[in-house]
């Protein structure tokens, strides 16, 4: 039987939803109790809410590391203006961009070993799900149904709430992720590296919450070419090339670490 890897009760991580999300976010996960996604937020028209990296065509050479050493593929959208929340969004239906996906992942990632096992089962069901979706809202539900595809080969079951259900009065976002701890009762919030830029420590002190920022760093894995290592792609292109038991492995808690098991 695989191994299951535990949440810490406590725990709280805020993400955006995004498209097939990278190995990182579902490290997050596997550490949290909750997992607050942060839809009542502005989209971000070169973010990665509605777009995921995955593999270069297999007729292109893996360019130099000053170069992207991946491609994006993006969900269509109907009607989206800048300031449009991503809980209004809509994707537009009226492209096959589904069926299109699908193609193109099974295309990219065929011949590689673990694909049609671990993987494809998952996209078919996925995309046949959201193929029809529409109108207002409809982006974020497909968003949602794509990362939790992946949830349960990586033994993963998080809690999930909706930010725009909470009380948001607090003016700053720092603030607000705080206010979010309190209201959900989670006494950790557990960071991604990149709001190291933004978070101000001392308003998770002010009520009570620790702040953990993460340090998960997954080995290199084969990616099927030649050239450097890519990072960052999809949790596709890691199902794709690595057994599912050994990417568990990599998302139990370190032994060492702020998560560790208790001794004994």
């Amino acid at each position: 039987m695989l191994p299951v890897v535990s949440a810490t009760p406590g725990v709280l991580v805020a993400e955006q939803p995004h498209y097939l999300p990278w190995l990182d976010f579902y490290e997050q996960v596997a550490r949290a109790s909750t997992l607050l996604i942060l839809d009542n937020v502005q989209w971000l028209r070169r973010g990665w809410q509605r777009r995921t990296r995955v593999a270069l065509p297999h007729h292109v050479p893996t360019p130099s590391p000053s170069e992207p050493g991946f491609q994006w593929l993006s969900i269509p959208l109907e009607g989206a203006h800048r300031d449009t929340l991503l809980s209004e969004l809509a994707v537009d239906a009226s492209q096959p961009w589904a069926r299109k996906h699908l193609q193109a992942i099974t295309l990219l990632y065929g011949k590689r070993p673990y694909f049609r096992a671990q993987v494809l089962p998952r996209l078919e069901a996925f995309y046949a799900k959201v193929a029809q979706a529409r109108g207002p809202g409809s982006l974020l539900s497909t968003l949602l149904e794509s990362m939790a595809a992946f949830y349960e080969p990586l033994g993963l079951g998080p809690s999930v709430r909706l930010a725009s259900t909470l009380e948001r009065s607090h003016p700053d976002k720092t603030g607000r992720l705080a206010s979010y701890c309190v209201q959900l009762g989670a006494d950790t919030y557990y960071s991604g590296t990149g709001s190291t830029l933004y978070l101000q420590p001392g308003a998770f002190r002010d009520v009570g919450v620790r702040l953990l920022w993460q340090r998960f760093r997954y080995p290199a894995y084969p990616q099927g070419r030649e050239g450097r290592f890519v990072q960052g792609l999809s949790i596709v292109d890691v199902l794709s090339n690595v057994p599912v038991e050994e990417v568990r492995k990599w998302l139990e808690p370190s032994p060492w670490g702020p998560f560790a098991p208790p001794a004994g």
